[in-house]
């Protein structure tokens, strides 16, 4: 039986705990959070013993695997400590909100030799490969890039997500899986310039936080690529769409759709399965906890913190202009 554990129960951990109470040799055997009211919620839903402190957890129960589920800028901690118990972790993106911080991070890690896979999660899914199958012969020279959701329009989460400083925003907390996504499929960015308004209402106490976002950016191998990003669209969408020389590309990660144009009439669509995207990303983690063999990891930690490099540098060509990777 596997002993895993979770640090931060917000709104994420519930995804990773549906898919952990689903497994028969899983044992969720301790949850932690500060927020008392947080943590008897999940524990009522999953069990496992409550604590208020990881240090607590860590000591109070045996341990196979961790989550971590926490804000991004409090895991330095867990995750060394982690390392040194030798116990494997999933943690959640971005891996930190400073690249001082995560640069640390990554030092200490690795020269502990953790075990660590950042939850990337659209590197796992099968319409990732199923698009890396259909453009093998192809030459991809052109990447758009859009996530729209209403979150500026509702206003429904907890009110420190809409202060950038806090959050990071649409770029560094959401977008951070578009551009990783792309840095996986074709390589690394080097130039990015961008434009950032807000449309609906102005900045002002803690509403922080663009509205709408346009950034252009050049790969390394010469492909140019577009992200575009709001906070006050209609509902929650993310589409791609890649223009090679034999084929047009549109990827519907909403819907887990791709849809391949050949020429102006002929079109193939491939469907993946309803089942939560990222149960994949799950799997992966728990089999290499299973096994032992780490050389499947989807993203380590120095990956993770590349992409975070990169979204750092994005955000700030919103008001900079054009900045070097």
């Amino acid at each position: 039986m596997i002993n895993v554990g979770l640090i931060g129960t917000g709104g994420i951990s519930y995804v990773h705990l549906s898919f952990l109470k689903k497994q028969k040799d899983v044992n969720i055997a301790g949850l932690c959070d500060i927020n008392p009211v947080a943590l008897q919620r999940r524990q009522s839903e999953f069990g496992g013993k409550g604590f208020d402190y990881f240090m607590k957890l860590l000591d109070g129960v045996k341990l196979d695997a961790v989550w971590l589920c926490t804000p991004s800028e409090v895991r330095e901690e867990m995750l060394v400590e982690c390392a040194n118990r030798g116990i494997p972790v999933f943690c959640e993106k971005p891996v930190e909100r400073t690249l001082e911080m995560a640069e640390k991070i990554a030092k200490q890690l690795r020269a502990k030799k953790a075990k660590v896979q950042v939850g990337y999660v659209f590197r796992s899914i099968p319409l990732v490969k199923m698009f890396k199958e259909a453009s093998k012969d192809d030459k991809i020279h052109v990447a758009q890039s859009f996530y729209g959701c209403d979150m500026s329009l509702k206003r429904d989460f907890p009110e420190w997500f809409f202060n950038k400083d806090r959050s990071g925003g649409a770029l560094i907390d959401q977008a951070t899986h578009n551009f990783d996504l792309m840095r996986y499929l074709f390589g690394e960015i080097t130039e990015v310039t961008g434009y950032a308004s807000n449309p609906r209402t102005e900045k002002k106490g803690n509403y922080t936080i663009d509205e709408t976002i346009g950034l252009s950016f050049l790969f390394e191998n010469k492909m140019l690529g577009t992200h575009t990003h709001t906070w006050i669209g209609d509902t929650w969408r993310n589409v791609f769409i890649f223009s090679g020389e034999k084929r047009h590309y549109r990827m519907n990660m909403g819907t887990l759709e791709l849809t391949v144009y050949e020429g102006f009439n002929k079109t193939t669509k491939f469907k993946t399965s309803s089942a939560s995207m990222y149960e994949h990303e799950n799997e992966i983690f728990l089999n290499m906890v299973r096994t032992g063999d780490w050389s499947g990891n989807p993203c380590d930690y120095d990956d993770g913190l590349k992409t975070l490099k990169l979204m750092l540098a994005a955000d700030k060509s919103t008001m900079e202009g054009k900045i070097k990777v």
